[in-house]
């Protein structure tokens, strides 16, 4: 007995077509809302042509020879002259918790030649001195980059 074959007339089905294109609308719709708003309206401040006037604020400079020798303001110092140089820039007569303070922030400058160990010799003795003067505070230690260096005190002319 032979059965016969029941043949399916070919065509591309075309009923999930219409969901995506109705999708696609939607989507092209929420998005053309989002495109109406061009940015945040906000004012900017106007260009200010004066020469902007730094100044250079006071600060304790620890240079860093290339012989890795220090310089403090300029002053040839010992590692354990430091803490008798930081005393004389605590503020008098202001007291946190019954302790002095410097409120002087501290610049170390290494030179680019300078010894690595100086460095961090003058950098472990300035982290002491909040022990041994007995101050409120660690002090205020920067180590500017070289571009900070050429950057900022290049515009206040210390260079």
């Amino acid at each position: 007995m032979k059965l016969e074959r029941r043949k399916i007339p070919p065509e591309i089905f075309t009923g999930s077509m219409a969901d995506v294109t109705f999708l696609l609308i939607i989507y092209f719709m929420v998005t053309m809302a989002f495109s109406a708003t061009k940015g945040l309206d906000f004012a900017v401040p106007k260009e200010d042509t004066a020469q902007v006037q730094l100044e250079r604020e006071e600060a304790v400079e620890v240079k860093v020879t290339p012989q890795g020798t220090y310089l403090v303001d300029g002053r040839p110092l010992a590692l354990s002259q430091f803490a008798d140089y930081l005393k004389g820039k605590i503020v008098p007569g202001k007291l946190v918790d019954g302790k002095p303070v410097i409120e002087k922030p501290v610049i170390l400058r290494p030179d680019p030649q300078a010894p690595y160990g100086a460095m961090m010799d003058a950098f472990d003795e300035l982290r002491q001195v909040k022990d041994k003067l007995g101050l409120a505070r660690e002090l205020n230690i920067s180590l500017p980059t070289q571009r900070e260096i050429e950057n900022l005190w290049g515009a206040l002319g210390a260079l």
